[in-house]
């Protein structure tokens, strides 16, 4: 009906309309006033069925969510596939996105499969996820992610791209395009692991808005909420990091439902914003306050309190949480010795999960304590000397338990190896056996969660022991030749 969506008039010429026979195309102008109306029916039919199958394919998606619609690869190939795309996506889901889900501490990854899954192909979900698992792949290929020839850094730039035109349309923010968000930070993450640089952050603000904006509307289901989840512990993890503080609206309630139980997770969240502003505040009055013992006072007792909750959390965590400090030779391989062990103990965990959750529990009474020893530095009075011993022993037990789980992240790794490796050797409790989902995740995550723990303990001005600090910076150049060997060359 060329003549009738152009909006001409037709003049019923025949055998063609004066438009139709203008433009030299067929004229399908209706016969009658009967042949119109069937047509106009014709139409509405069409309609109406085409909202029925989207219908139907929305519900396939949605009934689909929780079965395997890629074959999941859980090894790394010894020959490049011919469809390495379609393999990196199928090696990320069936390494880091199982182990994800088969833990209840993971965070917002235990839910990526099943968003995944009912996403449309132009969510920007799609693009972000196939740029985490291309450089992946390449990294335990032995490729180089930052290099000009990587795959994955295409699938990133159109991962923005959908998000920005999302945005510019004035869509509704759903599941999907926060975890995009999330997703896309994990795979600078990676490059700026591979690449051996600080992790910046440029998704921070983007977060924040698409946050801010999701936040807006019931959030009543699990998956929801850990999505939301993950984007504020991401927020507050790198507040925490650059000494920024952190907007109010970050924590504002992430569900509408009245019976939402708290977690051991969300609590500390709440006392690391709090952390996270509390250090982003001294800094900025100590440099401008003219009363500079009112103000280190102030502080201080704000410390005092946050260090008291800070323990608190400690002693309310599951029983199963609590490590096991391990020291005989029976726990701990020669292997595992040789590779790092500082002093002469270690701790095995649960996982590797609730390993770095501790791990950073750790770091916040670090900056807490950090920032009580910044302030005491202003208080000349005597009396305030033994409060300057108390901080220093505390940051050194806090180090102390840091360093004593190097050894359950990395076991005697020290030069690249596989990530279905299971020839390694872990710290164990006893004659007891190393689960076998340990040896994926920590070689998955292992290395990245410990990295960001010990730069945190390289911090300048931070009171260690001698020869601390220096061993703390051969476990970084160990985790740089497991990781990093290739990436670098």
């Amino acid at each position: 009906m060329t003549w009738f969506i152009q909006a001409n008039p037709c003049d019923e010429a025949t055998p063609r309309c004066s438009y139709c026979q203008k433009k030299q195309v067929p004229c399908h102008r209706p016969k009658s006033q009967f042949d119109l109306a069937w047509r106009d029916q014709n139409a509405v039919a069409t309609n109406a069925v085409q909202r029925r199958l989207n219908a139907n394919d929305k519900a396939r998606r949605d009934q689909d969510a929780n079965t395997d619609l890629v074959k999941r690869e859980d090894q790394v190939p010894r020959v490049i596939p011919q469809d390495f795309e379609n393999y990196a996506l199928n090696f990320f889901f069936g390494s880091y996105g199982r182990l994800a889900e088969s833990s209840d501490r993971c965070g917002y990854l235990g839910c990526l499969y099943p968003v995944w899954t009912r996403t449309a192909p132009t969510s920007p979900l799609r693009p972000a996820v196939n740029a985490v698992a291309l450089a992946l792949l390449e990294a335990w290929s032995w490729s180089n992610p930052n290099s000009p020839q990587s795959l994955a850094r295409p699938h990133y730039v159109q991962g923005i791209a959908a998000i920005r035109r999302r945005l510019q349309r004035g869509e509704d923010i759903d599941d999907d395009d926060l975890l995009a968000t999330l997703i896309l930070d994990m795979y600078d993450g990676i490059i700026s692991f591979c690449g051996a640089r600080p992790h910046d952050g440029p998704h921070i603000a983007g977060s924040r808005a698409l946050l801010e904006s999701r936040q807006r509307h019931p959030c009543t289901t699990e998956t929801s909420q850990r999505v939301l989840n993950g984007a504020r512990n991401m927020i507050i993890s790198r507040a925490l990091g650059q000494k920024d503080p952190v907007p109010e609206n970050v924590l504002v309630g992430i569900t509408n439902a009245q019976d939402r139980q708290s977690t051991s997770e969300s609590e500390l969240e709440e006392i690391q914003f709090e952390v996270a502003n509390l250090q982003a505040s001294a800094a900025r009055i100590m440099a401008t306050s003219e009363d500079k013992d009112a103000s280190a006072l102030d502080i201080l007792t704000k410390c005092n309190e946050l260090d008291r909750r800070l323990m608190s959390w400690s002693s309310s965590i599951p029983p199963e949480w609590v490590p096991t400090c391990i020291w005989d030779p029976e726990s701990i391989p020669q292997s595992v010795r040789n590779a790092g062990l500082y002093q002469r103990h270690c701790t095995v965990h649960r996982n590797i999960f609730i390993a770095n959750v501790l791990n950073g529990h750790c770091c916040s009474r670090i900056r807490v304590y950090f920032t009580m020893l910044a302030c005491l530095g202003h208080l000349q009075n005597p009396i305030f000397e033994m409060n300057r011993t108390i901080a220093r022993n505390t940051i050194q037990d806090l180090v102390d338990t840091i360093c004593a789980s190097v050894p359950y992240h990395l076991g005697d790794r020290v030069s690249p190896q596989r990530l279905d490796d299971k020839t390694m050797q872990y710290p164990r409790v006893g004659a007891s056996p190393i689960a076998d989902e340990h040896y994926s995740t920590a070689a998955c995550f292992g290395g990245m969660f410990l990295a960001k723990r010990l730069a945190e303990l390289l911090q300048p001005g931070l009171p260690l022991r001698n020869g601390q600090r220096e061993w703390i910076l051969s476990q970084m150049g160990r985790i740089k030749r497991i990781y990093l060997a290739t990436a670098q060359n």
